[in-house]
């Protein structure tokens, strides 16, 4: 019984955190196109946004959690 009430935490906050990176990498994309020089600190924020949501995505996945509320954010 405290095992599922301690994983279902956990899935929330891993769904609130992926929901944060989404709403980020959103922005990033709207901007980007608008940025006439991209700096490399931008560029390597850019890439380590990518990554964080992409291990946590894949995280979720293994973990098989449920919610019908995000899409991969990538692929969009």
């Amino acid at each position: 019984m405290a095992h599922d009430k301690i994983k279902k935490l956990g899935d929330q906050r891993l769904i609130a955190t992926i929901e944060e990176l989404q709403e980020e990498i959103a922005i990033q994309k709207s901007l980007d196109p608008t940025t006439l020089d991209m700096s490399e600190d931008n560029i390597i924020v850019g890439k380590i946004l990518l990554a964080k949501y992409s291990f946590l995505y894949d995280e979720a996945r293994h973990r098989h959690t449920r919610f019908s509320g995000f899409a991969n954010a990538i692929s969009e």
